[in-house]
Order: C-alpha cells, then sequence, then structure tokens
C-alpha cells in the first residue's frame, strides 16, 4: 500500500468502487474526491432524509445539518451530511434539504 500513500485518490477510489459494488442498491449519487486529501465526497441529488438514512445503515456514522443556508435555483437550502469511514476512507454524503422540510426533520 506504499503506492497509496503517494495517489491521495487510490484509497477513496478504490473504497467507492468496493462500497458500490457490495451496496449496488444505495441512492444515485455525484462522487468526488480531492487530490489532496483522502476523502471521498458523495452528493445526493434529489434526495432527502430517507435517501441519507440509506447510506447511513450501510456506513455507519452520524448525519449533522448544516448551521448556515444557501440558495439553490431560487429556494432557501440546508445542507445534511453524513459523516463516516469506509474501508479507512472517510466518506461524507450530503443531501439538501429545503429549508422549511430541514426544520421539520430537526423537530
Amino acid at each position: 500500500m506504499a503506492a497509496s500513500s503517494q495517489i491521495p485518490q487510490l484509497g477513496p477510489a478504490t473504497a467507492l468502487v468496493q462500497l458500490l459494488t457490495e451496496h449496488p442498491n444505495l441512492p444515485a449519487a455525484e462522487w468526488s474526491m480531492s487530490s489532496v486529501t483522502a476523502e471521498l465526497r458523495g452528493f445526493v441529488y434529489g434526495g432527502g432524509m430517507a435517501e441519507l438514512a440509506v447510506y447511513a445503515d450501510v456506513l455507519g456514522g452520524s448525519v449533522a445539518a448544516a448551521q448556515n443556508t444557501y440558495k439553490d435555483q431560487g429556494q432557501q437550502v440546508r445542507a445534511h451530511r453524513l459523516s463516516s469511514v469506509w474501508r479507512d476512507v472517510p466518506v461524507v454524503i450530503t443531501v439538501a434539504l429545503p429549508v422549511a422540510e430541514s426544520a421539520q426533520v430537526a423537530a
């Protein structure tokens, strides 16, 4: 594994292939990884807490809502992030919910 320490994207890429191979029914997500840090990031477009819960069932971890909101397509939204570790790789899965729906989740 000495080569993976020289290629930061190799660990997250391998972890993603394993995750999707072993759990092909996970909700669709857009995936990215940095060339600097060995972190795998997924964004579930059009998803909600149910989709995030599916990932949590597989990955474990904790979900936290961002404090700040932002405007997306004319609507105020808040990001909700699942933070976990899969095969020694930090993983963050994000869904963005309308602020009104986000408040209901918090209640």
